[in-house]
């Protein structure tokens, strides 16, 4: 007998494993390697739906994890752990490293995409599910500003120091237009994006004459050609990206919000359910006092959202008229999910008690939380809340929470005339 032929009569049939054998590997798998499991043949998928695991679309909150040993203390970000909180099933929490991850930090997302960055400021897209890596331009190379790197997660230009906020992740290396779009938010008012193809991030300029206020933007979007950009009074500006003009094409002023004496603001951009533009603000009061150790113990920490939120509202913008509408219902039985993510919604089954239609989930709460759900439902005057949720494992995060979503999964593989 040849050797190829002994090593491949000695070779174990993984297809041929006991379903109670598959129920053991599951069980000590992480979720991302749950995620791969069912794709390799009908067997280890059944072995799987015996398992609690992470469903292909669940939003999930994607946390820092814990360290080897299981004490609840973060360990460090070199070793690329993560922790997953399915919010959409019973709240199960799964724990997970990913090669990718190691040495980085996630600063925004999309779907299960996300932007990651290390201490040199190196960008890079990585997808948690399939560990495809997409390196972005440095920002060393962002056309219409000199940019430098002084520091971890900051960058300069001339005597002003900018830290990064967050990078919004328009579309994926997967969408079907040509790939992925980043919008990059840094503090003082500094923008960039790039795009598939590009060598360089390209800065986006200010208005002259605009305050510091002005420049203080919080959120950012892409829709219909245009980039939106919020700051932290509610005014928005646009740029029409397809002219290659980077000067601010309109100024929108935000809709009237009445809010208390002694409440602050904060917003975030989506897309309706009718594809316009939709301003989520988020109310809360600066005189109830809390801690924030955010600022402290987290890699990337927004001193904008540190306010003890007391209600939302949502308002529409109509295109053609320029007036807002405001929004009561997300159209169906709808969740709309916000965050360093770009935002996404998703259809609650009916009468799921898990998760919950009419609501907004938004994760890294001004007041510190992991998250919260606020309820559209609710008459003016009511509490909006339904719920506060502390969905990680220690008290003090290095990792900014975000919703994760998995969506990328290899095909299953043919059984070959296995049933």
């Amino acid at each position: 007998m040849s050797s190829s032929a002994s090593n491949a009569a000695a070779a174990a049939p993984w297809a041929d494993i006991l379903p109670e054998l598959c129920g053991l590997v599951v069980d000590r798998l992480d979720p991302v390697s749950i995620l791969r499991f069912p794709a390799a043949c009908r067997g280890w998928a059944a072995a799987c739906e015996e398992s609690p695991r992470l469903q292909s679309g669940a939003p999930a909150l994607l946390t820092s994890g814990l360290d080897p040993e299981g004490i609840e203390v973060e360990h460090d970000v070199d070793a690329g752990a993560f922790g997953l909180h399915d919010v959409s099933a019973g709240g199960r929490s799964f724990l997970g490293e990913a090669a990718g991850l190691k040495g980085r930090t996630w600063i925004g997302g999309k779907d299960d995409w996300l932007v990651t960055t290390d201490y040199a400021c190196s960008i890079e897209l990585l997808n948690l599910v399939t560990g495809d890596r997409v390196p972005l331009p440095p920002f060393g190379t962002t056309q219409g500003a000199k940019l430098e790197l002084p520091g971890y997660l900051h960058v300069s230009t001339g005597d002003r120091w900018h830290k990064i906020l967050k990078v919004t992740l328009c579309q994926t290396p997967a969408h079907p237009s040509g790939g992925y779009l980043a919008v990059a938010l840094f503090s003082d008012g500094l923008l960039a994006f790039t795009a598939a193809g590009d060598k360089c991030w390209t800065a986006l300029k200010n208005p002259a004459a605009a305050s510091r206020l002005d420049l203080s933007y919080m959120d950012a979007i892409v829709l219909k050609g245009k980039l939106f950009a919020v700051n932290e009074r509610g005014r928005i500006y646009s740029w029409d990206m397809s002219s290659g003009i980077t000067e601010p094409a309109a100024v929108v002023q935000g809709p009237d919000i009445e809010i208390g004496r002694h409440c602050r603001r904060g917003f975030y951009l989506a897309t309706s359910s009718r594809g316009q533009l939709l301003l989520i603000c988020i109310y809360g009061d600066t005189e109830l006092l809390f801690k924030d150790s955010r600022i402290c113990s987290r890699l990337v920490f927004n001193d904008m959202w540190s306010f003890y939120e007391l209600g939302m509202s949502l308002h529409e913008l109509d295109a053609g008229s320029g007036a807002w509408r405001r929004v009561t219902d997300l159209g169906g039985d709808r969740a709309l999910f916000l965050g360093a993510n770009y935002p996404f919604y998703i259809t609650a089954p009916p009468g799921s008690e898990d998760l919950k239609a009419s609501c907004v989930y938004v994760a890294d709460m001004p007041s510190s939380y992991d998250a919260g759900i606020f309820d559209l439902k609710k008459k003016k005057g009511e509490d909006g809340f339904v719920e506060r949720l502390a969905c990680s494992l220690m008290a003090d995060t290095l990792q900014m929470p975000m919703w994760f979503r998995p969506t990328s999964h290899p095909r299953l593989v043919k059984d070959q005339g296995r049933s």
